[in-house]
């Protein structure tokens, strides 16, 4: 993914002897998702989308890459609450994957991806090579020798680290290029791919690195992830590798069983690369922690799985807390206002001044173009151009773009302007925004403009 981009500078609009009106809607336009401020007596006309609030169930905004994802066969709580992306790490453990060197059976994989597609997101997966006290046995594959006397992988041998990068490459031929696949966690190492072990040899800090250096080649398109446990590895790894994100797995526990809570150089990292996380399985877990976890440490994902007790039999608090994490969890953008001239002269420039608040954790790490639509009387969309607004860019808080578009020479008349994030790879829908209006094609409708000589 390509995340540089560039901000334009805040502009600041005055509108002289502004007036709040609210005009009937035309044939075949719903405007009642936003509120007009208009002077005749001013050159411009500023249109203020309504925003969606942020509590709530009606109030998620959903999205791949952010809130919450499906995992563990758990669909998402509240009931009904949508979610997009899916999640296996049980599903695809090695063994099973890969239950002879060289021969794979990525069925789990492709059953993934559908289930991703059906739902509108992207998938993504751990593969664990060591799974203590799981339900299956074929976490670790019969190729890997294990450590004398016990049930734990030889993580130094060359079998496991040339077995890992064989199957890594294999995965990342087939996937790299597949827009349904999202993100990677790292995995391999550790207890359920976690990156620590409590028995045992532990890895080298030469063929850790090597452990991420083979997911990273394998997936150069696609978000990686390591696991924030050891600070050793996962530093060296990070400063190795600038675009790796990070995940904690203990969502709602004091520390999350990582060193993410007292690393400042890990609490960077989600200015450009993203924090995922799960909720731990503890009798100990806050919800109500873990919101403020999220808002903290700026995660962009949390899961449906693991939480114990499940959300049906927490208090009404503690449901609340559950909600309010994956409301926050990641990007949730709203346009606050857009001011566009009243009329503009055939073949001039419409300058579109557009003020934007990401009341999220985190920004996106995927490319969205954000484009505006120029509509005739019928409908018909006469003019499509990109408004320079680099969302990437846009951490929690606010900011105004201003973008001066050349149009077409069209014939005079009046014009409706709609705006919409799109997916430049065209596999997901355009983007919800946190405000009223969205139309069947994904749009927002953001005022007018007359075309005069």
């Amino acid at each position: 993914m390509n995340f540089r981009s560039m901000v334009v500078p805040a502009l600041a609009l005055t509108l002289a002897t502004a007036v709040l009106y609210r005009p009937a809607p035309p044939i075949g336009e719903t405007v009642s998702a936003s509120a007009r401020v208009h002077s005749e007596e001013s050159r411009t006309a500023t249109y203020r989308p309504r925003v969606i609030g942020p509590r709530g169930e009606a109030a998620e905004v959903p999205n791949s890459f952010r809130g919450q994802y499906a995992w563990l066969g758990q669909a998402a709580q509240p009931a009904g609450w949508p979610t997009t992306d899916v999640y296996y790490r049980d599903q695809v453990p090695w063994g099973r994957i890969e239950p002879t060197a060289g021969s794979f059976d990525l069925r789990w994989f492709e059953a993934g991806l559908e289930a991703a597609q059906q739902s509108g997101g992207r998938f993504g997966f751990r593969v664990l090579a060591y799974c203590p006290g799981c339900w299956f046995d074929d976490a670790t594959p019969s190729f890997v020798p294990l450590q004398p006397g016990t049930d734990i992988p030889d993580w130094n041998s060359e079998a496991f680290l040339s077995g890992w990068e064989r199957l890594m490459g294999e995965l990342g031929t087939r996937y790299d290029d597949d827009p349904r696949m999202g993100w990677v966690d790292v995995g391999g190492y550790g207890a359920w791919g976690e990156g620590h072990v409590s028995s045992g040899q532990k890895i080298s800090d030469a063929n850790a690195a090597r452990v991420v250096r083979a997911v990273i080649t394998a997936f150069p398109s696609k978000h990686v992830v390591l696991n924030a446990m050891d600070p050793r590895h996962v530093l060296a790894a990070m400063r190795a590798h600038p675009q790796l994100g990070l995940r904690v797995d203990c969502l709602g526990e004091v520390d999350m069983f990582s060193v993410l809570a007292t690393s400042p150089e890990m609490q960077e990292r989600w200015k450009t690369a993203p924090v995922l996380s799960e909720w731990c399985g503890t009798p100990t877990t806050s919800t109500v922690l873990g919101a403020r976890q999220v808002r903290d440490f700026h995660i962009s994902q949390v899961s449906s799985g693991n939480l114990k007790p499940a959300y049906p039999d927490r208090s009404a608090q503690e449901q609340r807390g559950f909600r309010a994490a994956a409301l926050a969890a990641g990007f949730r953008y709203e346009v606050r206002k857009v001011t566009v001239p009243k009329r503009i002269g055939r073949g001039d420039k419409l300058t579109v001044v557009s003020r934007w608040r990401n009341s999220g954790s985190a920004p996106t790490y995927d490319d969205w173009d954000v484009v505006l639509q120029v509509r005739d009387a019928r409908g018909e969309t006469v003019a499509t151009r990109p408004l320079g607004v680099q969302l990437g860019r846009l951490l929690p808080g606010k900011r105004t773009y201003s973008s001066k578009l050349r149009l077409p020479r069209l014939p005079e008349g009046r014009y409706r302007l709609a705006l919409s994030v799109v997916d430049p790879a065209g596999y997901l829908a355009p983007m919800n925004l946190a405000i009223q209006g969205r139309r069947a094609d994904g749009s927002y409708p953001v005022g007018k403009v007359r075309v005069t000589r």
